[in-house]
């Protein structure tokens, strides 16, 4: 388990309630729509929700494609944010799949062991290496700034 902080500019985010194993479809959407869209990614995929909802059979989840430049797509689902700051975070990473689960609650038991607040969302960035995702989870422990 690392500390880390975690500053991207330039995203475009989606916001959707899914089932919960609905959420590799997304990032693939995401992963997959700069290709023939005029969408230059300069970063992995990224979601937030919330901490008590990452066991739940339903999700609400805020999606995240870091990207060079704002561009207008037509019928564009997606809105702009130009900051994510996250100042300091407790972050531990993990092949998607079986062990997202161990990994989500020995962060939880890690933080409450060290009275460190549990944050009321915490963040998931998907990097594709072949056929696989690994997935850094970023917990908060200092206040994020948005734009």
């Amino acid at each position: 388990m690392r500390v880390v902080a975690l500053h991207q500019e330039n995203m475009m985010t989606i916001e959707r309630h899914l089932k919960s194993e609905q959420l590799v479809d997304l990032i693939e959407y995401i992963d997959m729509m700069g290709y023939g869209e005029g969408v230059y990614k300069t970063g992995p995929a990224m979601v937030s929700l919330p901490t008590d909802q990452f066991l739940a059979d339903e999700i609400d989840f805020k999606a995240y494609a870091p990207i060079s430049v704002e561009v207008e797509l037509e019928e564009n689902p997606f809105d702009w944010q130009a900051i994510l700051d996250i100042p300091e975070a407790v972050t531990e990473t993990v092949r998607f799949g079986d062990e997202i689960n161990d990994a989500y609650q020995k962060i939880i038991d890690f933080l409450k062991e060290k009275n460190l607040p549990i944050p009321e969302r915490f963040f998931m960035v998907f990097t594709p290496i072949y056929a696989d995702y690994w997935v850094d989870f970023i917990f908060p422990i200092k206040p994020i700034e948005e734009k």
